[in-house]
């Protein structure tokens, strides 16, 4: 009774308070229209900033520009850390327990929703201390000097055409020069039996590698004046600044150089028409350096094919460039870096000692091979009375200085221009993914899914269009490799980069960015205490195993968005928990990380990208609290068993792994419950589960993924079970269910099973129900492992298939005859130990775009292609130590074939059949051999690559990549 009475008196109380509660937040619910505003506010800014930098031209941006993108990017990060505060504390939900009776959870209920309109509070004050921020950043910079107008009229192009100038440096005696330019020489004439034409040849590749020097060489070779009746150099990077009109300059240019009277009666006239006429009977060659896209759209019409095997070249740094320009008919040539001894004649001349070498390996290692870095280093060494060990490890140090500003004698005013002006290029969220780089060490291979996952996680994809926030992520990725910012290492089947890494000194310059910006700081070896101000960075690399927990007990990490540990953290990781506001914990190198670790990570909500490695065997029940959660990779921890928790975390998309679910959970009929209802709610967000194990046991992941409607990546190991018949329905139900779509889509679901501990053919005995109508059976990609004599039957299932790889012991000549009903497959990867003899025909794979085998067994023989057989292949790989001479392939009926693959083991008789079939092939594919590792870490694959010959037949698209990770299978 008296409890009843108290209850009444707190709610008549508690009545006259939520009237006030109710007054409080009416004057703060604007605060949803005061975010919006202020964030539209900084996108302005940004904007008009961005307009008056293209009216400028990338080339001529100001300094005080520079610094304005750089504070905006530091309030843009502030705005969002206040939002996300915000969002937390509104969403956070009263916490259950606390005893004391229903007036005691009132009164819990009550102080609740007052720290709410406390949190309203502070969150409008902060708005508008940003705000007041906005405005006195925007005076600053509208205060100081303004720019030079321009008119209104681009000089370098709008952002989509600008580019990065080639370096101007003198080409000093050459050094390892000779090959390449015998390379590019060879493809001056026409392949016999090949009628002449017109040629465009492309040499890519990233400022001061050398293009320009490679492009002259050719040029006054004496190779090239005797074989051309007239000869044009034109400098498209060095065109007279106030001249609009480029295209014509370089009409004119060129006029002048082989007929120069009519380049000086050209008043009234149009330049391209008197060109044009004039080549018409000529063989000619003409450079264009440094070209843009919309001058060779401009002038490529002036230089016909006149069928007299004349020649283009030009030199850009931009990839989708090249492969335009030579599109058809041309060739793309790739440019490479030297070697460590070509290295070290340039950057040493004269000079060599052990001391040197050793002292200066860190600093080469810097250069990574780029020739115009070697020559800023030789510079500078050579104010020096004579280079020792001890100078160069000094540079090495202050690397990042010389790049950022000039100092004393500036040697290295060519180099910063190059990067400067990649630098600039980028804007937006691609200079943030630029940025981002720096976080990993120099030279490591970085996955190119791992780090799309990352951005995403950190917000660095937002759209305010249609597109998907990946898809913006995959256009930043894209744009770094096309721009040669980032050095692609191992390409997929299906032409995709699969890891990349950034080129030394670019590095070096990124990190060096990063760390005055206060974007990232670092703890390394080469930087022994923290580079950067941690207490305002953004994200913590930490590459040593130097003892930093006393660094970290001392400093705010409130900013911390990213923690990545590679090596030992000693004691930072205890720290975590200070960052509250972390979204990506990346500790799957991380050496001393332990279980109850584990525990406090899970505490931090808005946590986004977690992943763990090898020291870690369990994952605690408490991860539900890790609410934001999308993407958890268990893949190198020895974790098996996976709580009921996780799978429910409401924002998961990516599920990576080796497990199963705990079986204390499967046998809770509460929480199997609950998990159904969750699943069957349509609540579950994954979209990649790769993988769990299945051995039958009842309600598994097997059974629950009916209920998983979003899944588009499955990867199954099946164990082999007794009674087998229910084992195999109910993995037949859930691959139907998984791979049934509506016949007006299009699948874009994959799909991998491993059934290397099961019977033979036991994936041939899966059975699938005929689809309901409306429906169809589709996937876009599938593989295969373990011990097969046919193709399962539900593969002929699949006609939309397009990528497929199968592993087993023998390749049958029955399976492989299945195969060629697959017309729309686009790429298809073969692994066996043997290979029956097998003859592709005319007509066989019509789509197919890319074939690879890997063959173990010596004595295996290869297939024989027919006359009119794969029409449209473009990379050929035959991994086969086994392979003598050319096999019986004739790749002169690939027509549209630009690289080959083969083992490096093979002989060298072998290697010269390849290297000058592929002379006698008109597109002249690359010829590119793969050697087996002894040690191969996943990153890299089991093979490493060296390029004999990096000519192509070019095609407008980014898909002249290959398959360099061909996983060493165990038969």
């Amino acid at each position: 009774m008296e409890s009843a009475a108290a209850s009444a008196f707190l709610r008549s109380v508690m009545g006259r308070l939520f009237l006030v509660l109710e007054k409080e937040y009416n004057k703060h619910k604007g605060l949803a229209h005061e975010t919006q505003s202020i964030q539209q506010d900084l996108r302005m800014i940004a904007a008009a900033m961005d307009d008056r930098l293209r009216a400028l031209g990338r080339r001529d941006r100001p300094a005080v520009a520079r610094l304005y993108s750089e504070e905006m990017l530091d309030l843009a990060h502030d705005i969002e850390d206040c939002v996300d505060r915000f969002t937390h504390r509104l969403r956070c939900k009263q916490r259950a327990g606390g005893g004391g009776g229903k007036a005691a959870a009132f009164v819990r209920k009550v102080a609740h929703e007052l720290k709410k309109v406390q949190s309203r509070s502070a969150f409008a004050e902060e708005i508008q201390r940003l705000k007041k921020r906005l405005r006195e950043a925007h005076q600053r910079v509208t205060g100081v000097t303004p720019f030079p107008d321009s008119g209104g009229q681009p000089n370098g192009g709008s952002s989509a055409t600008s580019r990065p100038p080639s370096s101007r440096a003198a080409a000093r005696d050459p050094v390892g020069i000779e090959e390449p330019v015998e390379e590019i020489l060879s493809l001056l004439d026409e392949v016999e039996g090949e009628p002449p034409q017109r040629r465009v040849i492309s040499i890519v590749g990233f400022g001061g590698m050398g293009k320009t020097t490679l492009a002259r060489e050719v040029f006054h070779s004496a190779q090239a004046k005797a074989r051309f009746d007239c000869r044009a150099w034109v400098d498209a990077a060095g065109g007279s600044p106030e001249c609009s009109d480029g295209m014509r300059e370089i009409v004119r240019d060129v006029l002048r150089q082989v007929r120069p009277k009519e380049a000086m009666d050209v008043d009234g006239q149009q330049p391209e028409a008197l060109l044009k006429e004039y080549l018409k009977d000529k063989r000619y060659l003409i450079v264009i350096d440094d070209i843009r896209m919309d001058e060779w759209n401009a002038v490529c019409s002036v230089f016909e094919d006149n069928r007299t095997c004349s020649r283009i070249i030009l030199t850009t740094t931009i990839h989708s460039v090249a492969n335009m320009c030579s599109h058809g008919n041309g060739y793309l040539y790739r440019m490479n870096t030297l070697s460590d001894e070509d290295s070290m004649k340039i950057a040493f001349p004269g000079f060599k000692s052990p001391e040197l070498e050793q002292g200066s390996a860190a600093l080469l290692g810097k250069c990574d091979g780029l020739p115009l870095a070697l020559i800023s280093v030789s510079d500078y060494l050579k104010s020096s009375s004579e280079p020792t060990g001890e100078l160069c490890a000094k540079l090495c140090r202050n690397l990042g200085y010389h790049l950022k500003e000039k100092h004393g004698h500036d040697n290295f005013s060519d180099l910063r221009k190059v990067l400067l002006e990649n630098y600039d290029s980028l804007s937006g969220y691609a200079l943030t993914c630029f940025l981002y780089l720096g976080i990993f060490p120099s030279k490591r291979p970085i996955k190119r899914k791992v780090l799309i996952r990352r951005w995403l996680a950190e917000g660095y994809s937002r759209s305010d269009s249609l597109r998907s926030e990946h898809d913006v992520a995959d256009e930043n990725f894209n744009k770094l490799i096309d721009w040669n910012i980032i050095q692609p290492i191992i390409t997929r089947n299906n032409s995709q980069v699969k890891t990349c890494r950034t080129y030394g000194i670019m590095h070096e310059f990124m990190l060096h960015k990063s760390l005055l910006q206060r974007f990232i700081a670092t703890w390394s070896h080469d930087h022994p205490r923290f580079c950067g101000n941690v207490n305002n960075a953004r994200h913590l690399s930490i590459h040593s195993g130097e003892p930093i927990e006393s660094v970290f007990s001392a400093k705010d990490l409130s900013r911390v968005r990213s923690l990545t540990v590679f090596g030992d953290a000693n004691g930072a990781i205890s720290y975590v928990r200070k960052c509250k506001l972390v979204r990506v914990l990346d500790l799957e190198e991380c050496n001393d990380l332990e279980d109850h670790h584990v525990k406090h990570i899970c505490k931090l909500w808005h946590l986004k990208y977690l992943s763990l490695g090898s020291t870690i065997s369990e994952l605690p029940k408490c991860i539900e609290g890790l609410h934001c959660l999308e993407t958890l990779d268990l893949r190198r921890t020895k974790i098996k068993f996976l709580p009921i928790e996780a799978i429910q975390l409401p924002h998961l998309t990516h599920l990576f792994g080796k497990v199963m679910l705990d079986k204390n959970d499967l046998q809770n009929e509460n929480k199997m419950t609950n998990l159904k209802k969750f699943l069957s709610g349509n609540k579950s967000n994954l979209q990649t589960l790769a993988g769990f194990v299945t051995d039958g046991s009842k309600g598994g992941l097997l059974q629950l993924m009916c209920h998983m409607k979003k899944l588009k990546k499955v990867k199954i190991w099946c164990k082999q079970v007794a009674n087998s018949t229910k084992y195999i329905h109910d993995l037949s139900q859930a691959i139907q269910e998984f791979i049934k779509v509506p016949m007006d889509r299009t699948s874009d679901r994959s799909l991998s099973l491993d059934s290397e501990g099961c019977c033979e053919n036991f994936l041939c005995s899966l059975d699938l129900e005929p689809c309901s109508e409306g429906y169809k059976y589709d996937l876009r990609s599938l593989k295969l492992h373990g011990k097969l004599l046919l193709l399962p039957p539900f593969v002929t299932f699949l006609p939309g298939l397009t990528e497929l790889c199968i592993s087993l012991a023998t390749l049958t000549h029955d399976l492989l005859s299945a195969l060629i009903n697959l017309r729309r497959l686009l790429y298809l990867k073969l692994i066996t130990n043997q290979l029956e003899d097998f003859d592709i025909k005319h007509g066989a794979f019509p789509s197919l775009r890319r074939l690879c085998f890997v063959v173990q067994s010596l004595t295996s023989s290869l297939p024989t292609f027919q006359q009119g057989a794969l029409p449209n292949l473009v990379s050929l790989q035959l991994l086969h130590q086994g392979l003598v001479g050319l096999s019986g392939i004739d790749i002169r009926y690939l027509k549209s074939l630009k690289e080959v693959t083969i083992d490096s083991n093979v002989t060298t008789q072998t290697r010269q059949d390849w290297e000058r079939a592929a002379k006698n092939h008109p597109n002249r594919p690359r010829i590119l051999f793969l050697k087996m590792a002894a040690e191969a870490s996943d990153e890299l694959g089991p093979y490493t690559m060296r390029e004999k010959r990096k000519r192509c037949i070019a095609q407008p698209s980014s898909d002249g990549g290959l398959d360099s990770t061909l996983k060493k299978m165990r038969l």
